[in-house]
């Protein structure tokens, strides 16, 4: 324990830090403000007066993701190919699609190219792109995010999946938003841990919402859950607006969308990642241990 506080002290403080003024916006998002320390504080928009009062916050409702949690927890830890839950309708539509509105045109200067995992080269047209920087975000975005982190949030994670001491990312490491269009696809794979500080933090949860609107099954980018071995898709489950997937992590919990999506030009696969971690986790069926690379399958 020694060693690892003199290991990761100093970067734990620096995050409960930035947790707290994380916390703080979001306690004056609540209450219609804005927090830019760059204007003036008798600027006009930095009041409740100003158009902050517009902005829309995700609140999670502690009872109601209760009852959520213990209704499907048998349901999450029987699922195969490995534990997982799917529900539609999940997080309030409003707020979703202020998310959608706030979602940056494609240039490569607001997003980091993540690609399919492929070796062969691949359009810029289409390649998975993502966002993980706060500061690449809206503030309704950011919002949501950060909510997902959240003491009452992680409280109805490890109701839902059984897993006691689960730990946010408020970084968003290889989460945030991703952005998919017309021939992209991701290979099957089982993800790294990526926690920003590495071991002993282990990915336990990942937790993916879909924000496409009339999405149409022609179109292609299910995600797919794989067997164990790899070896056969066991379950696709289309990515329509308000989908979201809670799924264990793992070094064999394959995923993936292989399939280039065949939507229309002016349309992209969007969603929001979420991964939640667990130090010095135990080894068990779906993990057999720390994973610095993500395990790519079936190209």
């Amino acid at each position: 324990m020694k060693d690892f506080v003199e290991k990761y002290g100093c970067q734990l403080r620096r995050m409960d830090a930035l947790s707290y003024v994380a916390h703080r916006n979001i306690y004056n998002l609540q209450r219609g403000w804005v927090m830019d320390d760059s204007r003036p504080l008798n600027d006009p928009s930095t009041s409740p007066s100003g158009d902050a009062n517009n902005l829309l916050c995700y609140c999670p409702d502690p009872e109601r993701l209760c009852n959520l949690a213990l209704k499907n927890h048998e349901d999450f830890r029987t699922a195969e190919p490995f534990p997982h839950i799917v529900f539609d309708g999940f997080f309030p539509a409003m707020i979703l699609k202020k998310v959608i509105e706030e979602v940056p045109e494609r240039h490569p200067a607001e997003w980091t190219v993540w690609g399919s995992g492929s070796s062969s080269p691949e359009s810029s047209l289409g390649v998975k792109l993502g966002i993980s920087s706060e500061l690449g975000i809206g503030p309704i975005t950011r919002n949501f995010m950060l909510q997902l982190n959240s003491k009452t949030f992680l409280l109805f994670l490890e109701t839902l999946t059984g897993v006691k001491g689960l730990i946010g990312d408020p970084s968003f490491q290889g989460g945030g938003l991703h952005s998919t269009g017309r021939g992209g696809r991701l290979r099957v794979h089982a993800d790294a841990d990526r926690h920003p500080l590495g071991r002993p933090f282990c990915q336990m949860i990942n937790m993916i919402t879909f924000l496409n609107p009339d999405w149409l099954e022609p179109y292609g980018g299910a995600l797919e859950l794989w067997s164990r071995d790899g070896s056969q898709r066991i379950r696709s489950i289309l990515p329509v607006f308000n989908r979201t997937i809670i799924f264990e992590s793992g070094t064999n919990t394959f995923h993936g969308h292989p399939q280039p999506l065949n939507c229309p030009h002016n349309r992209h696969r969007l969603s929001l990642a979420s991964y939640f971690y667990k130090i010095n986790r135990p080894l068990d069926r779906n993990y057999v241990g720390f994973q610095p690379k993500v395990n790519w399958i079936r190209d």
